[in-house]
């Protein structure tokens, strides 16, 4: 009768031995991800307002429209919407209350209204507000600046960062799988830019290129300027660099469109060849043909846009698709479910998102510097602008 005792005392001791162990394990795994079942609430932080931003945001509020956390009238509304070409200031915050009115009741991605920021309306001290608050789960952050800023100085929320110039350089991340931190994710692909360049300089060909960019640690990270000394290492072109001090505010543009004038002019006395438009303040759409037509196309000087094609549709030679917005919301959107749905601990999200890049050329540019592009080139062009 004793052994018996004791031989269901020991398995009793095993059982509760192996759920506490279970139950352990769990609650670990709960602390590394959302767990089925919960409401994972979504924060916004812009360096800037860029509408980049605005059509990355819309799209990530349209892929969750099927999921059923955001009412589909909001598609209906934004269904001619292209922020990328068509952007205005304060576009970003009528967005984001327009899908905070479309959560829909007891889903499980909820935006917070008041969890909305843009560090370029705000002082720094108000900064802190942004971080570590009680209630959201996981921060949208957009830019360079949004992104470092979460990576030194969130510690209680997950932040998933997107069109940081270079997350790896910026310290936000290791590596394209490699984490400071197990609650920061920074969207990337370290090739975009070097794709770029060797598009621009395989189509157009410079001996000589000029650029310019503001002095400073964040730009010369978004400015690609590592890359640019790579690239004039492998094909043997030479870099010339003229400094900028980006506008910093309304009243600062006149007094920036006058110097970024005048370095154009002093890199075309220098003898460049093509002109590198690095991402900055410039308001293509009203001052890119503007800035060109002062000394750049009167000396047939080849232009390379860094910023996407919208430079190009406004009068730059040449430029190359570095993101896709659809796709980039896809790809951040399937991480998210991956952390809230399966259970993925978040430090394991898949980061590397490559899109398919796409050629634009101004053809009435190419025109008006002499530059006869050869046929078979035009037939590569995914966008030909007049």
């Amino acid at each position: 009768m004793n052994r018996r005792r004791t031989l269901i005392v020991f398995i009793l001791f095993v059982s509760i031995l192996s759920v506490s162990t279970t139950s352990g394990y769990r609650a670990y795994a709960l602390e590394q991800t959302a767990g089925t079942g919960n409401v994972i609430r979504l924060g916004y932080s812009e360096s800037e307002e860029y509408g980049f931003f605005t059509q990355l945001l819309l799209d990530i509020a349209i892929e969750l429209i099927e999921e059923g956390s955001i009412d589909a009238s909001l598609a209906e509304k934004y269904k001619d919407a292209n922020f990328e070409e068509n952007f205005r200031n304060g576009d970003t915050l009528i967005l984001w209350n327009d899908i905070c009115d479309a959560n829909k009741e007891g889903a499980r991605y909820r935006f917070v209204r008041e969890a909305f920021f843009n560090l370029d309306e705000m002082d720094e001290d108000e900064y802190p507000e942004m971080v570590n608050r009680d209630d959201v789960d996981v921060m949208l952050s957009m830019g360079t600046a949004s992104g470092v800023y979460f990576s030194e100085n969130e510690h209680k929320n997950k932040f998933m960062n997107m069109f940081s110039g270079d997350p790896i350089a910026s310290h936000m991340v290791k590596s394209e799988t490699e984490r400071y931190t197990d609650n920061s994710y920074a969207l990337l692909d370290k090739d975009t830019y070097k794709r770029q360049l060797d598009a621009g300089y395989k189509f157009i060909g410079f001996k000589k290129l000029g650029v310019v960019y503001e002095d400073s640690e964040d730009a010369y990270i978004y400015s690609a300027i590592d890359v640019v000394e790579e690239k004039s290492r492998e094909y043997g072109f030479e870099v010339v660099y003229e400094y900028v001090n980006e506008p910093v505010s309304d009243d600062d543009y006149d007094r920036y469109y006058e110097v970024l004038k005048n370095a154009y002019r002093k890199l075309v006395n220098e003898g460049i060849d093509c002109l590198f438009v690095t991402v900055a303040s410039i308001e293509y759409d009203t001052k890119m043909q503007e800035l060109l037509d002062d000394s750049v196309i009167p000396a047939g000087i080849k232009t390379l846009a860094q910023d996407e094609l919208i430079p190009v549709k406004n009068g730059v030679l040449f430029g190359v698709t570095l993101t896709d917005c659809a796709e980039s919301a896809y790809h951040v959107v399937k991480q998210l479910r991956r952390y809230a749905e399966e259970e993925v601990p978040f430090d394991q999200l898949d980061m590397v998102c490559e899109v398919t890049p796409r050629i634009g050329v101004n053809y009435t540019t190419a025109l008006r510097i002499g530059y006869e592009i050869p046929f078979e080139k035009l037939q590569i062009a995914d966008y030909i602008y007049r």
